[in-house]
């Protein structure tokens, strides 16, 4: 005799509860006014900074007046982009005093909390100078800031997307110049900068003079190879400087390379002090040495990224020996390559290609730079398990 199937009661209570619990009026999800409150724990959320290779500066602007602690807010960047400097003059008079000097790249954020009360009241200009591993750089300025402490003005808000600087109950101490290239009352170097790279005739720019309670007495200029602090004399002086010229430096008597120079400010009982500038480059026969090269490869992305869309492929290429480099892919880990592009160009941390990855199934690929010498060897440098996402 058959078993008669009994109703799935259960099944069927279940489904009709879910029904309900679908069709039921269910309560609107509070509406929370982030910018209304601003007491509220709750924070709004940060615009997304555009990253653009460009120097400039969004705050302050020219004409501001200015007290306390003030952010320089903005990007300073140039393609191989190797560090960027803040200088401060008094308005007009292009006497360009160092701030600071900052190796991060900063991506329309604060790029230097200036101090203002180390300075009188007055009027000033602002330069950011971004410098490439070339020794190149783009200048930015702000024109005719007030600095105006003993009669503050009212705190102007910081543009979207700053971030504040950050306060503490400690005392921060003042930014003061590298004291081995300047000291802080502005004794020392200031041009060239330091990894600049230099050609011909140089003039050196540095401020030598007596101390408050020493008698200046004279100056010295030395020159080695690069770290090896083999110091040979090439000029002195008995005249005391502020920020001028104190020697041409003719670099044609030596070979290209990377050099320091040491200067040495003699006082009238012996004692002195002492500024290096390191890594100039020395570049009149051909390419400059750079003392901090970027590695040979692709640089970005990384391995394991996530990408859609167009992308950047960036890396370094060497001039050196150079015939030609390949970029080519294939799917991950099957070593399937094939050929994208090729160029005789060197590359110095640079955009190697733009690539459209929405022509490839979504997946795991690799990507391999060759580089190609004049000698028909090769190198491979592979990027692996780049994550292609679908469109």
């Amino acid at each position: 005799m058959p078993l008669r199937r009994r109703a799935p009661w259960s099944l069927l209570l279940l489904a009709l509860g879910l029904a309900i619990w679908v069709t039921w009026p269910q309560p609107s999800a509070p509406q929370v006014a982030l910018a209304q409150d601003p007491s509220s724990p709750l924070s709004t959320p940060t615009p997304t900074k555009v990253r653009r290779v460009v120097n400039e500066v969004r705050h302050p602007q020219a004409g501001d007046a200015v007290a306390g602690v003030t952010p320089i807010i903005g990007t300073a960047l140039v393609n191989l982009f190797n560090r960027y400097d803040v200088h401060v003059s008094p308005a007009g008079l292009e006497n360009w005093q160092w701030l600071a000097t900052t190796l991060a790249v900063v991506h329309d954020d604060v790029l230097y909390p200036w101090d203002t009360t180390q300075f009188a009241d007055g009027f000033y200009d602002l330069r950011v100078r971004a410098i490439d591993d070339l020794g190149n750089y783009t200048e930015a300025f702000v024109r005719g800031l007030e600095v105006r402490n003993a009669n503050p003005p009212t705190p102007t808000p910081l543009p979207p997307g700053a971030t504040p600087p950050l306060t503490s109950p400690l005392p921060v101490p003042t930014a003061t110049p590298d004291p081995r290239r300047q000291s802080p009352g502005g004794m020392g170097f200031y041009a060239p900068d330091a990894g600049a790279v230099v050609r011909g005739a140089v003039e050196i720019v540095a401020t030598v003079a007596a101390l408050p309670r020493n008698p200046f007495a004279r100056w010295e200029l030395s020159l080695a190879r690069a770290g090896m602090e083999d110091w040979r004399w090439i000029a002195a002086g008995e005249q005391q400087a502020w920020q001028s010229p104190i020697f041409t430096w003719d670099t044609t008597a030596l070979p290209d390379g990377l050099y320091d120079l040491r200067l040495r400010v003699v006082y009238k009982d012996s004692n002195y002090n002492e500024y290096f500038l390191r890594n100039l480059s020395i570049a009149n026969a051909g390419r400059p040495q750079l003392a901090f090269a970027p590695p040979v490869g692709i640089s970005d992305p990384r391995p394991g990224a996530s990408v859609q869309g167009v992308v950047e492929f960036r890396g370094t290429v060497p001039a050196e020996r150079l015939l030609r480099w390949e970029l080519s892919w294939s799917p991950g880990g099957r070593e399937q390559w094939q050929f994208l592009v090729s160029s005789e160009s060197p590359v110095g941390n640079g955009l190697l290609a733009r690539l459209d990855v929405r022509m490839l199934p979504a997946g795991l690929y690799d990507f391999r730079l060759r580089v190609v010498r004049d000698d028909a060897n090769y190198t491979d440098y592979v990027l692996r398990g780049l994550r292609v996402l679908g469109s």
